[in-house]
């Protein structure tokens, strides 16, 4: 669980520098998606039967908000950075 939160924080904080918000959005789907491959693979090999779906879903759904998350603060960041650095000031 730990690497799906590393994951979800990095991507998102990366993400967080796409052009507008929807495709920073779609990006941290993506990622939430390959980790929801991943887990369920991984957990399917461990032989976990009955749970694999369980985990793979849990592991999207939880990726998907702590890099949703980690998105929006990190675009609300580097906005109050461009806007304190441009010369004409905030908008």
């Amino acid at each position: 669980m730990a690497a799906v939160v590393a994951s979800a924080l990095a991507g998102g904080a990366l993400l967080g520098r796409c052009a507008t918000t929807g495709r920073s959005l779609a990006g941290v789907a993506v990622l939430s998606l390959a980790v929801l491959a991943a887990v369920g693979y991984l957990a399917a090999q461990a032989g976990l039967g009955d749970i694999v779906a369980l985990l793979a879903v849990a592991a999207f759904m939880f990726s998907l908000v702590i890099g949703t998350a980690a998105t929006l603060v990190s675009r609300k960041v580097w906005r109050r950075r461009l806007a304190r650095h441009s010369p004409a000031g905030p908008s």
